[in-house]
């Protein structure tokens, strides 16, 4: 008996008997045994059988699947080849058993986050549209000629991942005499791409390649400005882009103005992330003046991106400004801050209302780096979330943060790990957290509950000590 796909393998264990009750008394006299799946292992198989084996098989040639029954159609799905062609595979199955063992034997795990309301035909095309422009070869213009797949995939493309992207080869029909000495920098171009595929919502490039093995060579991670110049042009083609991510490239501030002068003419971009690239102050600069003019960003990454003072302070000037987008997460993490690149955010912390959450972990905070954090916690009233993890602080700067904390009603999160703080320190600044999370309000609060705390502890050490003082005079 064929166990079809759609009954779950768990339901159907449940079901069946267990070794132990096969071999009880009588068990092996029965003549009808109706739990047993595999009473018709051995027979003969049925002309329906048949005949879906055959569809099967033939498949390509003449694709029957919508003239079948329901039952005919889940066996059809367990023996076609994951190997159809896209042109035939797309338009008639949408079953996603199908497109789970496809996505299986193409791709093996899932190695990315899932989207919310993913599907594995949209998993796998997403992946396989991924797959193409990766391999697309800049000296051939293989962007061009990939234009009717684009178009077939595209209405099940929200999200698009290039991890990486090839580097200019000399083509094969080239003679040896004309291959030149230093080989064009530039990657494919991304303006016929992006036109198939105008619903992506979430776009993320990283400029480089993986695996390459014995043929490495420095220019593979180059990035060029006309590069982005032609991306920034390209991801105007997409309306409902909201979440745009390029990192972990040599992406310089040349690169990031030659980006920023066409993207910011878009309008519909939530979360920008240039994470671990090289824009420097100039690049941040840049950045800042996106700010200015964007109404929608909410989430900003700018973290391992060489910003120093010059260029935190022009984030600082944006911040203060009306204009500027609402910002609700900033990260500038593993950046050079130091005192005065932090004061130039600080200074804005004071007198403005957003970003709700900052970042500033890892930015060679000095000595009185952490008396202005202080004095701008005392007087911020919009921060949720902060992280100031990996400065050195020591308990003298540990006591400024303290009595920060004891004023700040607004902080409900707080990193200060490998700060160098004391233990007694890091209690108090969890209940000051605490308080705010809970909302309760003063310091008289924190102290109460001390004191209430300490109350319980005398208690209940008098309790024990009377017990242990009944239980010897109940002994002798």
């Amino acid at each position: 008996m064929r166990i079809p796909h759609s009954i779950n393998p768990n339901t159907l264990a449940e079901y069946s008997p267990s070794p132990e009750t096969t071999d009880l008394i009588g068990e092996t006299e029965r003549q009808i045994i109706s739990e047993d799946f595999q009473w018709n292992k051995n027979h003969c198989p049925t002309l329906v059988d048949l005949s879906i084996q055959c569809i099967g098989k033939n498949f390509e040639k003449k694709p029957l699947f919508c003239e079948l029954p329901c039952e005919d159609k889940d066996h059809i799905l367990e023996i076609i080849s994951p190997d159809l062609p896209l042109e035939l595979a797309i338009p008639i199955i949408d079953d996603e058993y199908y497109w789970k063992r496809r996505y299986e034997t193409h791709f093996h795990l899932i190695l990315k986050r899932k989207p919310s309301d993913w599907k594995w035909k949209t998993l796998y095309l997403e992946n396989h549209i991924q797959k193409v422009i990766e391999e697309a070869q800049p000296q051939y213009s293989d962007e061009e000629n990939i234009g009717e797949i684009l178009e077939l995939c595209s209405p099940y493309i929200r999200r698009l991942v290039v991890s990486q992207l090839q580097a200019w080869k000399p083509p094969l029909t080239m003679d040896k005499d004309d291959i030149p000495e230093v080989y064009p920098l530039n990657h494919i171009n991304f303006n016929p791409i992006l036109r198939k595929l105008p619903d992506i919502v979430e776009f993320d490039l990283v400029f480089g390649m993986n695996n390459v093995s014995e043929d490495y060579k420095w220019n593979m991670f180059e990035v060029t400005v006309k590069d982005c110049q032609t991306l920034g042009k390209a991801l105007l083609e997409l309306r409902n882009l909201r979440i745009l991510r390029i990192h972990r490239s040599k992406v310089e501030y040349k690169h990031c103005q030659a980006l920023m002068q066409n993207l910011i003419k878009n309008r519909s971009i939530v979360e920008l992330d240039l994470s671990n690239c090289q824009i420097g102050d100039k690049g941040a600069l840049c950045v800042a003046k996106f700010l200015q003019v964007h109404p929608f960003i909410k989430i900003l990454n700018l973290s391992n991106n060489l910003i120093g003072r010059i260029g935190a302070e022009g984030l600082g000037y944006t911040l203060l400004l009306s204009s500027c987008a609402p910002l609700v997460h900033l990260n500038l993490r593993l950046n050079p801050l130091e005192t005065e690149g932090a004061m130039g955010i600080m200074r804005a912390l004071v007198r403005c209302s957003i970003p709700r959450e900052l970042s500033m972990s890892g930015c060679h905070f000095q000595e009185d780096t952490l008396i202005k954090v202080g004095q701008m916690l005392k007087l911020n009233e919009s921060l949720k979330k902060l992280d100031i993890s990996n400065n050195w602080f020591g308990e003298e700067g540990g006591e400024y943060l303290v009595q920060a904390m004891r004023i700040n009603t607004t902080l409900e999160w707080l990193d200060v790990r490998e700060t160098d703080i004391s233990n007694v320190q890091l209690q108090v600044i969890k209940k000051c957290l605490l308080r705010n999370r809970l909302g309760f309000i003063g310091v008289q609060d924190i102290e109460s509950e001390e004191k209430f705390a300490e109350n319980e502890e005398c208690e209940e050490k008098i309790l024990a000590e009377t017990i242990f003082k009944k239980s010897d005079d109940n002994s002798k």
